[in-house]
């Protein structure tokens, strides 16, 4: 399933969906109504992950709009909506979904998002670990190797961020995840699921993306405590013994 499916697919459930942000399919009258609405907006492929080919549009204190592809400055500056799908030249195949931006807390001046592992173990969802992934500079990405960013506990970066109640945090997160890893069974059998949760700077958790199968390992790496990637390793080492989880 494609981004549009999973959104449609995870909204299903009722404690879910309300930490999904706004999503519906793109076109240019869903353009025109997102910009009106919301201060800024996500536009992305249906079908590609790590970041690739995401675009960020918004309003401009001018009233004219303008938009970023995946890093750099601002591209152009547009009269209206229509204008702007038109410079977008974004066709209806392949199709694309445009969403609510959600202002993302930041550590040290840069946007963050949360990368939560969770794995099968013993026939059971298993919650591995998290951190942090630092948009690199003009990066309106998180998508580490993409986005040129960094990794750092998640800790360090709601700290950074001025939240409160981390440990709080934390328990939320594992709390959704584990129910996200639940919710996914009912589509398909996974053994490892890697979530990306944005915290606003309201301290509000957003579901960003689900990604099913093949989630990066090499993201805990990066981190100076390899604790949990050599988990990783060793939950991973057993699916490749043929045990089924």
């Amino acid at each position: 399933m494609g981004k549009w499916q999973l959104h449609r697919f995870f909204s299903g459930d009722d404690v879910i969906r309300r930490h999904m942000p706004p999503t519906v399919e793109y076109n240019s009258a869903s353009l025109k109504r997102f910009l009106k609405n919301y201060k800024a907006v996500y536009i992305k492929p249906n079908d590609e992950h790590q970041g690739i080919g995401i675009i960020k549009a918004w309003k401009t204190e001018q009233g004219t709009y303008t938009y970023v592809k995946v890093r750099g400055k601002p591209a152009a500056v547009l009269p209206t909506t229509d204008a702007l799908h038109q410079k977008l030249g974004i066709q209806s195949k392949p199709r694309f979904v445009v969403q609510k931006a959600i202002p993302l807390a930041r550590t040290k001046g840069r946007p963050f998002d949360i990368r939560v592992m969770m794995m099968r173990h013993h026939g059971k969802w298993t919650y591995v670990g998290m951190l942090a992934k630092v948009a690199g500079q003009n990066s309106i990405i998180t998508n580490v190797r993409r986005g040129g960013g960094y990794v750092e506990t998640v800790s360090a970066a709601l700290s950074s961020a001025g939240q409160q109640g981390i440990a709080k945090k934390e328990a939320q997160l594992r709390e959704l995840s584990y129910r996200i890893c639940q919710r996914a069974d009912r589509y398909k059998y996974s053994r490892q699921i890697g979530i990306d949760f944005g915290i606003d700077k309201k301290g509000n958790i957003w579901i960003i993306e689900v990604n099913l199968d093949y989630p990066s390992h090499a993201l805990f790496a990066k981190l100076r405590d390899r604790k949990t990637y050599h988990k990783i390793k060793q939950i991973a080492a057993t699916y490749k013994d043929g045990w089924k989880g």
